[in-house]
């Protein structure tokens, strides 16, 4: 394996992110009509792609502090002048005075998005000659996707608004017109979505393990406070669980996929935390069958859920985390609070 530099990451994690919306559009797609919700035509799941999640995140990133490059184009995105200027800052020589690899580092130390997700840059400064056109992210999510069929809200209705426009009948006037626009959402929908953090990409981008363990409250903390406008308020995050593996290169794979939903309604009845247990049960199992293979596993629930274990068993986050502790061994399992691990 290869050993990476400095405070790069050397190990390799895997991470299963699991949410819930209820009576929101949790991702539109502008290629339908109204930017209705994201749904798998055969299997009726929801889907949200991973640019939609990784939004939330760069926007919780700006909200830190911390500057991105890909910013909402509804703020303030750095000119390129004032990514120049951090870049120099950040450096404290200048730009025309560093050697390559010295801007290389101060590029990706400014820009805490690129390290993670890596990114396409094209800039027409001096900065574009001693750096990369390419940076490959080391950390990836797939698509999120409804562990059940969704049901669409059957409460969809046409939204008046109000527009003033100016009044030609009238020198100076305006007068108010009425249009339409249709809400479209799902009833509800758990979400899993899985992700990977490659060791070999983390040299790329610098990532190091101050950002791993931020990320393991950033995407907490970006589904609460990021979900702010209408059309996606109603999401909160239910599990997530970054499972860091030995230094050899092994990754079981789409951990997202060992766990699902266990209800007794039909799968399109499912509204709420009530109605489902969280099936974990091969997940606990998998990460047993491969215990020799995984160094830590970082794990954070909301006390709302409720779990289906092995062997039957059922319990909240703690039975949980125990249930995790007998597979692995009470040293392999950090169970923590978000908020009280939150650092900056």
């Amino acid at each position: 394996m290869i050993e990476n530099t400095d405070d790069t990451i050397q190990n390799r994690s895997e991470i299963a992110f699991v949410i819930d919306a209820k009576d929101t559009n949790p991702n539109g797609d502008p290629l339908t009509a109204d930017n209705e919700p994201r749904i798998d035509p055969v299997t009726g799941q929801c889907v949200v792609t991973d640019v939609r999640l990784k939004r939330y995140l760069r926007d919780q990133l700006v909200e830190d502090d911390h500057i991105v490059l890909i910013a909402n184009p509804n703020d303030d995105v750095l000119t390129r002048e004032e990514m120049y200027d951090a870049v120099e800052e950040e450096m404290g020589v200048s730009t025309e005075d560093a050697e390559p690899e010295e801007l290389l580092e101060a590029f990706v130390e400014t820009a805490a998005d690129v390290r993670y997700f890596g990114a396409t840059i094209s800039l027409d400064t001096e900065l574009a000659d001693d750096l990369p056109d390419q940076f490959e992210g080391p950390v990836q999510f797939n698509h999120g996707r409804s562990y059940h069929e969704v049901a669409r809200n059957t409460e969809s209705k046409q939204l008046a608004t109000v527009i003033a426009n100016e009044d030609d009948s009238e020198e100076g006037g305006k007068k108010d017109q009425g249009t339409f626009a249709t809400d479209n959402r799902i009833s509800y929908g758990v979400i899993g979505f899985g992700g990977r953090i490659n060791d070999n990409a983390a040299e790329d981008t610098r990532l190091t393990e101050e950002d791993v363990e931020r990320l393991d409250t950033l995407c907490w903390r970006a589904l609460k406070n990021q979900t702010v406008t209408r059309s996606k308020a109603g999401q909160q995050p239910r599990l997530y669980v970054r499972v860091e593996y030995e230094r050899d290169g092994f990754e079981i794979g789409r951990l997202n996929d060992r766990i699902g939903v266990a209800s007794d309604l039909p799968e399109d009845e499912i509204r709420g935390m009530d109605d489902f247990q969280l099936d974990v049960s091969e997940f606990v199992t998998t990460l047993a069958d491969n215990d020799a293979r995984i160094d830590t596993v970082h794990v954070t629930a909301d006390s709302a859920v409720d779990f289906a274990l092995p062997d039957g068993e059922t319990g909240d986050s703690k039975a949980f985390y125990a249930a995790l502790e007998d597979a692995l061994g009470t040293e392999a399992v950090d169970a923590y609070d978000v908020y009280e691990r939150y650092t900056n």
